[in-house]
Protein backbone atom coordinates (compact mmCIF):
# COMPACT_ATOMS: atom_id res chain seq x y z
CA UNK A 1 0.00 0.00 0.00
CA UNK A 2 2.68 2.68 -0.17
CA UNK A 3 4.37 4.89 2.73
CA UNK A 4 1.74 6.55 4.88
CA UNK A 5 2.30 8.40 8.63
CA UNK A 6 0.37 6.15 11.17
CA UNK A 7 -1.83 8.48 12.62
CA UNK A 8 -4.73 8.06 15.44
CA UNK A 9 -5.98 4.92 16.04
CA UNK A 10 -3.02 3.22 14.06
CA UNK A 11 -0.87 5.23 15.96
CA UNK A 12 -1.72 4.19 19.09
CA UNK A 13 -2.01 0.39 17.60
CA UNK A 14 1.31 0.51 16.68
CA UNK A 15 2.55 2.53 19.87
CA UNK A 16 2.74 -0.64 22.00
CA UNK A 17 5.52 -2.08 19.34
CA UNK A 18 7.47 0.62 18.77
CA UNK A 19 7.36 2.74 21.72
CA UNK A 20 9.12 0.45 24.02
CA UNK A 21 12.52 -0.04 21.45
CA UNK A 22 12.10 3.75 20.87
CA UNK A 23 12.95 4.48 24.46
CA UNK A 24 15.72 1.43 24.65
CA UNK A 25 17.57 3.08 21.54
CA UNK A 26 17.28 6.48 22.78
CA UNK A 27 18.58 5.69 25.94
CA UNK A 28 21.92 3.37 24.88
CA UNK A 29 22.46 6.05 22.34
CA UNK A 30 22.45 8.59 24.66
CA UNK A 31 24.65 6.61 26.99
CA UNK A 32 27.30 5.74 24.04
CA UNK A 33 27.41 9.63 23.54
CA UNK A 34 28.06 10.68 27.24
CA UNK A 35 30.55 8.04 27.57
CA UNK A 36 32.07 9.32 24.83
CA UNK A 37 31.85 12.76 25.72
CA UNK A 38 33.65 11.50 29.15
CA UNK A 39 36.62 9.33 27.50
CA UNK A 40 37.23 11.90 25.00
CA UNK A 41 37.73 14.84 27.33
CA UNK A 42 40.14 12.51 29.95
CA UNK A 43 42.32 11.42 27.22
CA UNK A 44 42.22 14.52 25.94
CA UNK A 45 41.95 12.26 22.20
CA UNK A 46 39.03 12.75 19.46
CA UNK A 47 39.40 9.64 18.44
CA UNK A 48 38.74 8.24 22.11
CA UNK A 49 35.15 5.79 22.01
CA UNK A 50 33.90 3.29 23.93
CA UNK A 51 33.77 1.32 20.32
CA UNK A 52 36.78 2.34 19.06
CA UNK A 53 38.86 1.15 22.34
CA UNK A 54 36.88 -2.04 22.45
CA UNK A 55 34.83 -1.51 25.89
CA UNK A 56 31.91 -2.79 24.31
CA UNK A 57 33.22 -5.46 23.62
CA UNK A 58 34.85 -5.77 27.00
CA UNK A 59 31.19 -5.54 28.14
CA UNK A 60 30.72 -8.88 25.97
CA UNK A 61 34.19 -10.60 27.56
CA UNK A 62 32.21 -10.32 31.15
CA UNK A 63 28.91 -11.54 30.05
CA UNK A 64 30.89 -14.44 28.52
CA UNK A 65 32.54 -15.10 31.72
CA UNK A 66 29.20 -14.88 33.76
CA UNK A 67 27.23 -17.11 31.24
CA UNK A 68 30.09 -19.34 31.53
CA UNK A 69 29.96 -19.66 35.43
CA UNK A 70 25.94 -20.08 34.77
CA UNK A 71 24.12 -20.12 32.14
CA UNK A 72 20.86 -19.35 33.93
CA UNK A 73 22.17 -16.11 35.08
CA UNK A 74 19.62 -13.63 35.28
CA UNK A 75 19.78 -10.08 34.14
CA UNK A 76 21.43 -8.30 37.23
CA UNK A 77 24.33 -11.13 37.22
CA UNK A 78 24.75 -10.16 33.30
CA UNK A 79 24.97 -6.51 34.02
CA UNK A 80 27.11 -6.64 36.31
CA UNK A 81 29.97 -9.06 34.47
CA UNK A 82 29.24 -6.61 31.38
CA UNK A 83 29.85 -3.52 33.93
CA UNK A 84 33.64 -5.45 35.05
CA UNK A 85 34.21 -5.89 31.66
CA UNK A 86 34.18 -2.37 30.15
CA UNK A 87 35.65 -1.54 33.18
CA UNK A 88 38.37 -3.62 32.56
CA UNK A 89 39.03 -2.86 29.25
CA UNK A 90 38.84 0.99 29.73
CA UNK A 91 41.32 0.67 32.83
CA UNK A 92 43.71 -1.17 30.29
CA UNK A 93 43.69 1.35 27.74
CA UNK A 94 44.33 4.47 29.56
CA UNK A 95 46.92 2.46 31.50
CA UNK A 96 48.56 1.72 28.39
CA UNK A 97 47.71 5.16 26.66
CA UNK A 98 49.21 7.02 29.56
CA UNK A 99 52.88 6.04 28.63
CA UNK A 100 52.45 7.69 25.39
CA UNK A 101 50.44 10.62 26.88
CA UNK A 102 47.36 9.58 25.35
CA UNK A 103 48.72 9.93 22.00
CA UNK A 104 45.71 8.68 18.95
CA UNK A 105 48.13 6.30 17.60
CA UNK A 106 48.99 4.17 20.85
CA UNK A 107 45.40 4.42 21.92
CA UNK A 108 44.06 2.92 18.87
CA UNK A 109 46.54 0.06 18.50
CA UNK A 110 45.96 -0.57 22.38
CA UNK A 111 41.79 -0.12 21.42
CA UNK A 112 42.49 -2.67 18.64
CA UNK A 113 44.28 -5.57 20.66
CA UNK A 114 41.71 -5.81 23.51
CA UNK A 115 38.72 -5.25 20.50
CA UNK A 116 40.47 -8.73 19.05
CA UNK A 117 41.33 -10.29 22.55
CA UNK A 118 37.50 -9.94 23.45
CA UNK A 119 36.00 -10.79 20.61
CA UNK A 120 38.00 -14.15 20.29
CA UNK A 121 36.88 -14.88 23.58
CA UNK A 122 32.95 -14.00 23.05
CA UNK A 123 33.18 -16.33 19.33
CA UNK A 124 34.79 -19.47 20.96
CA UNK A 125 32.22 -19.28 23.10
CA UNK A 126 29.93 -18.92 20.31
CA UNK A 127 31.02 -21.56 18.59
CA UNK A 128 30.39 -24.15 21.47
CA UNK A 129 27.22 -23.91 19.69
CA UNK A 130 25.69 -24.70 23.76
CA UNK A 131 22.88 -22.34 25.12
CA UNK A 132 25.42 -19.94 26.11
CA UNK A 133 26.15 -19.18 22.43
CA UNK A 134 22.51 -18.03 21.30
CA UNK A 135 22.33 -15.62 23.94
CA UNK A 136 25.61 -14.20 23.16
CA UNK A 137 24.72 -13.92 19.44
CA UNK A 138 21.74 -12.41 20.26
CA UNK A 139 23.57 -10.14 21.81
CA UNK A 140 26.28 -9.23 19.14
CA UNK A 141 23.18 -8.81 16.63
CA UNK A 142 22.08 -5.82 18.70
CA UNK A 143 18.63 -5.71 18.26
CA UNK A 144 16.00 -3.92 20.00
CA UNK A 145 12.90 -6.07 18.08
CA UNK A 146 12.73 -7.78 21.73
CA UNK A 147 12.69 -4.77 23.90
CA UNK A 148 9.53 -4.83 26.17
CA UNK A 149 8.40 -1.41 28.13
CA UNK A 150 9.88 -2.57 31.26
CA UNK A 151 13.43 -2.78 28.89
CA UNK A 152 12.83 1.24 28.29
CA UNK A 153 11.73 1.84 31.51
CA UNK A 154 15.01 0.09 33.31
CA UNK A 155 17.33 1.94 30.24
CA UNK A 156 15.85 5.20 30.76
CA UNK A 157 16.20 4.94 34.80
CA UNK A 158 19.43 3.75 33.99
CA UNK A 159 20.42 7.32 32.05
CA UNK A 160 18.86 9.48 34.14
CA UNK A 161 21.29 8.45 37.02
CA UNK A 162 24.15 7.87 35.85
CA UNK A 163 24.14 11.35 33.59
CA UNK A 164 23.07 13.23 36.54
CA UNK A 165 26.40 12.88 38.17
CA UNK A 166 28.47 13.84 35.22
CA UNK A 167 26.59 16.99 34.88
CA UNK A 168 27.44 17.87 38.39
CA UNK A 169 31.11 16.78 37.33
CA UNK A 170 31.04 19.29 34.82
CA UNK A 171 33.93 21.24 36.04
CA UNK A 172 36.05 18.03 36.42
CA UNK A 173 35.75 17.24 32.58
CA UNK A 174 36.09 21.21 32.15
CA UNK A 175 39.56 20.87 33.78
CA UNK A 176 41.08 17.62 33.03
CA UNK A 177 41.84 18.46 29.24
CA UNK A 178 43.81 21.56 30.41
CA UNK A 179 46.20 18.82 32.08
CA UNK A 180 47.63 17.71 35.36
CA UNK A 181 49.32 20.60 36.62
CA UNK A 182 46.55 23.12 35.75
CA UNK A 183 44.25 20.81 37.37
CA UNK A 184 46.37 20.08 40.65
CA UNK A 185 46.78 23.85 40.31
CA UNK A 186 42.88 24.61 40.55
CA UNK A 187 42.34 21.74 43.47
CA UNK A 188 40.70 18.86 41.41
CA UNK A 189 41.27 15.56 42.91
CA UNK A 190 43.05 13.77 40.00
CA UNK A 191 43.37 10.75 40.79
CA UNK A 192 39.99 10.32 42.50
CA UNK A 193 38.25 12.41 39.52
CA UNK A 194 39.47 10.64 37.04
CA UNK A 195 38.58 6.84 38.34
CA UNK A 196 35.28 7.93 39.32
CA UNK A 197 34.56 9.34 35.80
CA UNK A 198 36.14 5.73 34.06
CA UNK A 199 33.54 3.73 36.63
CA UNK A 200 30.80 5.94 34.74
CA UNK A 201 32.00 5.94 31.67
CA UNK A 202 32.49 2.01 31.58
CA UNK A 203 28.97 1.16 33.31
CA UNK A 204 27.18 3.87 31.02
CA UNK A 205 29.15 1.33 28.00
CA UNK A 206 28.08 -1.70 29.54
CA UNK A 207 23.96 -1.05 29.85
CA UNK A 208 23.90 0.46 26.57
CA UNK A 209 26.17 -2.67 25.00
CA UNK A 210 23.68 -4.92 26.61
CA UNK A 211 20.77 -3.35 24.95
CA UNK A 212 22.31 -2.81 21.46
CA UNK A 213 25.27 -5.30 21.08
CA UNK A 214 29.08 -4.07 21.06
CA UNK A 215 29.40 -1.94 18.19
CA UNK A 216 27.61 1.22 16.94
CA UNK A 217 29.98 4.04 16.66
CA UNK A 218 27.58 6.54 17.76
CA UNK A 219 29.97 7.02 21.00
CA UNK A 220 32.48 8.44 18.66
CA UNK A 221 30.10 10.61 16.66
CA UNK A 222 27.63 12.46 18.88
CA UNK A 223 30.52 14.16 20.64
CA UNK A 224 31.93 15.62 17.47
CA UNK A 225 28.30 17.05 16.41
CA UNK A 226 27.64 18.55 19.37
CA UNK A 227 30.66 20.33 19.43
CA UNK A 228 30.04 21.11 15.90
CA UNK A 229 26.71 22.35 17.12
CA UNK A 230 28.47 24.90 19.36
CA UNK A 231 28.32 22.92 22.31
CA UNK A 232 31.79 23.15 23.90
CA UNK A 233 31.50 23.55 27.53
CA UNK A 234 31.65 20.41 29.55
CA UNK A 235 27.68 20.68 30.56
CA UNK A 236 26.10 21.80 27.09
CA UNK A 237 28.35 19.05 25.74
CA UNK A 238 27.02 16.58 27.73
CA UNK A 239 23.56 17.73 26.88
CA UNK A 240 23.98 18.07 23.04
CA UNK A 241 25.67 14.42 23.34
CA UNK A 242 22.61 13.51 24.54
CA UNK A 243 20.29 14.69 22.70
CA UNK A 244 22.56 13.55 19.32
CA UNK A 245 23.37 9.99 20.24
CA UNK A 246 19.41 9.25 21.24
CA UNK A 247 18.52 10.21 17.76
CA UNK A 248 21.15 9.22 16.00
CA UNK A 249 20.04 5.55 17.45
CA UNK A 250 16.47 6.03 17.11
CA UNK A 251 17.13 6.75 13.37
CA UNK A 252 19.58 3.38 12.86
CA UNK A 253 16.53 1.88 14.43
CA UNK A 254 14.14 3.04 11.59
CA UNK A 255 16.26 1.78 9.24
CA UNK A 256 17.03 -1.74 10.58
CA UNK A 257 13.19 -1.86 10.53
CA UNK A 258 12.25 -0.37 7.14
CA UNK A 259 15.36 -0.86 5.10
CA UNK A 260 14.73 -4.82 4.30
CA UNK A 261 10.96 -4.70 5.48
CA UNK A 262 9.34 -7.09 6.73
CA UNK A 263 12.87 -8.41 7.81
CA UNK A 264 14.63 -6.56 10.29
CA UNK A 265 18.54 -6.01 10.66
CA UNK A 266 20.48 -4.92 13.44
CA UNK A 267 20.64 -1.57 14.63
CA UNK A 268 23.88 -1.68 15.47
CA UNK A 269 24.72 -2.41 11.96
CA UNK A 270 23.33 0.81 10.53
CA UNK A 271 24.72 2.77 13.64
CA UNK A 272 27.95 1.11 12.44
CA UNK A 273 27.36 2.30 8.63
CA UNK A 274 26.98 6.56 10.17
CA UNK A 275 29.86 6.04 12.11
CA UNK A 276 32.39 3.98 10.14
CA UNK A 277 32.87 6.59 7.43
CA UNK A 278 33.05 9.22 10.02
CA UNK A 279 35.66 7.67 11.80
CA UNK A 280 37.78 7.21 8.69
CA UNK A 281 37.21 11.01 7.77
CA UNK A 282 38.94 11.67 11.84
CA UNK A 283 41.83 9.24 10.65
CA UNK A 284 42.29 10.92 7.32
CA UNK A 285 42.29 14.77 8.49
CA UNK A 286 44.30 14.37 11.44
CA UNK A 287 41.94 16.01 14.27
CA UNK A 288 43.91 17.65 16.75
CA UNK A 289 43.77 16.50 20.44
CA UNK A 290 40.94 18.30 22.86
CA UNK A 291 41.92 20.65 25.33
Amino acid sequence: AGWSVAGGEMLADLAAWRAPRIGVAAAAGAMLAVAGVVIQRITGNPLASPEVLGVGTGAGAGLTAVLMVSATAGLDWQLAGSVFGSLAVLIAMLTIAARAKFGSERLLLAGIAMSALCSAVITATIAMGNSQSYVLLRWLSGSTSQATGADAWVALACLMLLTLPLFLAARWLDILPLGEDTARGLGLPIAGGRLTLIVLAAILTALAAMFVGPLSFVGLIAPHLARLIGFARARLHLAGAVLVGALLMIVSDWLSRMVAFPYELPVCLFASLLGGPYLVHLLAKGVPRHG
